[in-house]
């Protein structure tokens, strides 16, 4: 074993106050995404979207650097490992993202499988395949151009050019970067305001603008209708209700 290898799980799962924390844990590896932390992340979503005391889940990165991509040599992950990057975009509860450093190509698209993105003024973004003679994957190519839309997409993709944390901020990629030293703290004040909320109205909004990607308007307005009668049936809609009325703080339970 290497004397750099760093020891304990490559996904540290940690839960508390509604917020389940997921912390990328190979810091001498800039947190690759090899097959064992592609594992660890798949276990690791699956736990917290089954736990019932999970309101919100933060993603952070132990170290300077949030995720450097895949390993050295490896340009496309072997089929026999887990997909993290999947399993993290498959979530049902929201997913705040916490980036610092380096944030490079499947790491990039590791954080955009997620909801919302805080990142410290260290961050770069950065996809570096193409002129390498390769594509980059994890979705990230179909994720980007969603959000940025397909020139500035393409501007990354052919030119390769690191984008800074204020640049990304200005596309809308990330939040205002915070310094390094708030970012835990940045992401745990999003993560508690979204804890703080109905969780099944968080799923049924997460699921209505995930599915608006791929549908029609015509078909998406009908979505958006169905699950607005859907949230009506449920009993967190009545303590909603109930709460204001009575001037006090809602308590959810996700039924």
């Amino acid at each position: 074993m290497s004397a750099t290898r760093d020891a304990g799980p490559a996904v540290r799962v940690a839960v508390g106050g509604g917020i389940g924390w997921l912390t990328l844990a190979r810091p001498a590896t800039r947190n690759a995404l090899d097959g064992e932390l592609m594992g660890a992340l798949a276990s690791a979503c699956e736990a917290v979207e089954h736990d019932e005391a999970v309101r919100a889940v933060v993603l952070i990165a132990a170290g300077a650097h949030f995720c450097a991509g895949l390993p050295a040599g490896i340009h496309w992950p072997p089929p026999a490992w887990p997909d993290g990057v999947a399993a993290l975009a498959a979530m049902t509860k929201p997913v705040v993202a916490c980036l610092a450093g380096t944030v490079n190509g499947w790491g990039l698209a590791l954080a955009l499988a997620c909801d919302l993105r805080v990142a410290a003024t260290t961050a770069v973004l950065q996809l570096a395949d193409v002129p390498q003679g390769r594509l980059p994957g994890g979705g990230v190519t179909q994720r980007l151009t969603r959000l940025v839309g397909p020139s500035r997409a393409l501007a990354m993709l052919l030119l390769a050019d690191p984008l800074d944390a204020r640049t990304a901020a200005s596309w809308g990629l990330v939040s205002k970067p915070v310094a390094p030293a708030r970012l835990r703290a940045a992401g745990a004040a999003v993560a508690r305001q979204l804890a703080g909320r109905a969780p099944l109205a968080l799923r049924l909004a997460k699921e209505a603008v995930v599915r608006a990607l791929d549908l029609p308007l015509d078909d998406g307005v009908r979505l958006e209708h169905d699950l607005y009668v859907l949230l009506q049936t449920t009993a967190d809609r009545r303590e909603g209700i109930r709460s204001f009325l009575e001037r006090r703080t809602p308590r959810y339970e996700g039924r």
